[in-house]
Order: structure tokens, then sequence, then C-alpha cells
């Protein structure tokens, strides 16, 4: 009896779960770091705006990121974003 169909009908099987699982924990990752990388951005733009510092100045050393800003009479809220490509099909809702 031949086994060796049989391998590989479940290893095609398997592949695709498997690959998905993948790069599900590569998009996690990723979207752990950006997470990480904002949170310490949000850190450094509190203290530029604890010194007095323009929000036009904070815009131009953050290029990328979509900053926007609501100020009331005592407090200033900001609200920093960033897209993230993700590869997984499926996960990027």
């Amino acid at each position: 009896m031949n086994r060796k169909g049989q391998a590989l009908v479940e290893f095609v099987l398997i592949l695709p779960i498997f690959i998905l699982i993948l790069f599900a924990i590569v998009d996690i990752g990723m979207i752990l770091n950006k997470k990480n990388e904002l949170e310490n951005i949000s850190v450094d733009i509190s203290n530029m705006i604890r010194n007095d510092d323009d929000i036009l100045e904070i815009k131009e050393k953050y290029p990328k990121l979509t900053i926007a800003t609501r100020e009331d009479n005592e407090y200033i809220d900001i609200e920093i974003s960033e897209k993230i490509n993700i590869i997984t099909p499926g996960l990027n809702r």
C-alpha cells in the first residue's frame, strides 16, 4: 500500500491553516510593536507640550503620524494614530 499520496493530501490540507497562523503571529507582533512606538511617542509629545512647543513643530517632527488636538480651558486632548499594513487576509477588519 502506498502512503505517500495520503501524506501529501494531509500536508496540502494543513498548509493553508499553518500559513494563516504564521502570518497572524507576524501581524500581531507588528501591531504590538506599533502600539509600543505610539505610546513612547505620546510621552514625547506630552513632554513637548509641557515645554510649550507649538503643535505645528510637533507635526513637523513626526510627519507620518496623524495628530489631532482638542483644546479645553485646562486640558489639551491629543490623539495620535498611524496606519499598519496587515498581511494576513481577514485580519484587517
